[in-house]
């Protein structure tokens, strides 16, 4: 009894079902490859991927880029408001600030674009042959020569967009549905988005999700739930206030 109450513990671990996510999500395009092409058809007509010349959706692109960079430029504000106050308790966790940061580094900018988009291979929708580009029909995880750099392989917006689900991890349990609700459909909106524009196909797309919020599921219960949080939050306070001091009596000196 308590093996088969453990095994189902596992088995809801958010870890695990994202793993089994990614798997199951694997097989099936690896399997019927011919998905990807027939959902990527849908956006496309005789005018190549007419989504990518709408103003709209263009300006939508841009949504994603500006989340992150409002999320990075709020934790940076968080931690040199520590350096001009240092015996103000700090707005943002520095744990949370780490977690949000390291997460952003290895998902979507190492793992996704940096080793994944770089050495796929995998031409884009728009750039296949049977969408009026160059290059044959990639399956997802089949690595090839073709694509030189920026591939398909996977989607870095719908990477960035997956990301953005790690600000749901940090809010208060209470408000964690109102926090997703919408942080899902502009990730799903902006991820849509992209296969519209021939910019991506449909494994592209599910498989970085499932890359980036695993890697945001493990950091997070590094970072944030796990001890090292509080060396963390210990660590980088007394270093913030360091500065501050440090930075006070140079401003000091140089005024008298």
């Amino acid at each position: 009894m308590e093996r088969a109450s453990g095994a189902r513990a596992r088995l809801r671990d958010p870890v695990v079902l994202t793993v089994l996510y990614l798997v199951a999500v694997s097989a099936v395009f690896i399997a019927f490859p011919a998905i990807d092409m027939t959902v990527a058809g849908l956006f496309h007509t005789d005018a190549g991927f007419p989504a990518s010349k709408l103003g709209s959706l263009i300006a939508l692109r841009g949504l994603g880029d500006q989340l992150v960079i409002l999320v990075v430029v709020v934790l940076f504000a968080s931690l040199i408001a520590k350096i001009a106050w240092p015996l103000r308790p700090m707005a943002i966790r520095p744990r949370t600030t780490v977690f949000l940061l390291a997460s952003l580094a290895l998902g979507p900018g190492l793992v996704v674009n940096g080793i994944l988009k770089t050495f796929s291979g995998r031409p884009r929708p728009y750039q296949v042959d049977l969408f009026g580009g160059a290059w044959p029909f990639q399956p997802a995880w089949h690595f090839s020569a073709y694509c030189p750099s920026n591939c398909s392989f996977v989607a870095g917006e719908a990477s960035t967009a997956a990301w953005l689900l790690a600000l749901v991890l940090l809010a208060p349990p209470a408000l964690r549905l109102a926090v997703a609700v919408p942080v899902a459909l502009v990730g799903l909106a902006l991820s849509v988005n992209r296969m519209a524009f021939g910019g991506h196909f449909l494994s592209d797309v599910l498989l970085a999700w499932g890359i980036t919020f695993l890697i945001v599921l493990v950091l997070h219960r590094l970072l944030v739930e796990g001890p090292l949080g509080r060396r963390i939050d210990k660590r980088v306070s007394q270093a913030l206030v360091r500065a501050g001091f440090g930075l006070r009596q140079r401003l000091a000196r140089r005024g008298g």
